[in-house]
């Protein structure tokens, strides 16, 4: 069988299989996935910003795909359906991620610049001396993002280009270093107060 009969009989029995969910057969959609899964998760992996949304991103997709297999039109390309949805919601998931990002930075710098009443400056000092001792424990490579954003004021974008990482990939390495932060900070004043 050469290799444009093996495509075309393919093609005829994904068909069968898209004709079959369409009429409700639950079992027919598995074997539907099982044909793509493998490049549906590359292609997913190659555009993701964190390991984690690869199997996110796929779930959503199989459950969007059932959800609307009627709207597909037989005769063109099931992969190719499947990875634009896929892509449109890995966009909505980095937009939210940003909106979300962007949202905690604004709150962030006006804490920095605000004492909440019952805090005193001693208390201030206390965590930024807390702060200092948290930075110490951050890798040399994490550091640089932090003085690159932080100290030199640098967009994501420009540190991306710096550190060869997507934009996407800094400000989620930026957002889980300040996560993992605060909470250090946090545990070295309840360490300091028991």
């Amino acid at each position: 069988m050469s290799e444009g009969e093996r495509k075309g009989r393919m093609m005829m029995d994904e068909q069968s299989l898209i004709q079959k969910v369409q009429e409700g057969n639950l079992e027919a959609f598995g074997s539907l996935m099982d044909v793509h899964v493998r490049r549906l998760r590359a292609v997913i992996a190659l555009n993701a910003p964190v390991p984690h949304l690869i199997d996110e991103i796929a779930h959503e997709t199989y459950v969007f795909a059932y959800n609307h297999i009627q709207e597909f039109q037989r005769g063109t390309s099931f992969f190719a359906w499947l990875k634009s949805i896929a892509w449109n919601l890995l966009r909505a998931e980095i937009q939210r991620f940003s909106r979300e990002q962007a949202n905690q930075l604004k709150y962030a710098e006006k804490r920095v610049f605000e004492v909440a009443p019952g805090r005193t400056i001693e208390h201030s000092a206390k965590e930024l001396d807390g702060l200092e001792k948290c930075l110490e424990r951050v890798p040399p490579r994490l550091k640089q993002l932090i003085q690159m954003r932080y100290h030199l004021s640098f967009s994501t974008e420009e540190i991306a280009d710096r550190v060869d990482q997507s934009a996407a990939w800094v400000r989620t390495t930026l957002c889980r270093l300040r996560r993992q932060l605060k909470d250090c900070v946090q545990d070295k004043m309840a360490t300091e107060k028991a």
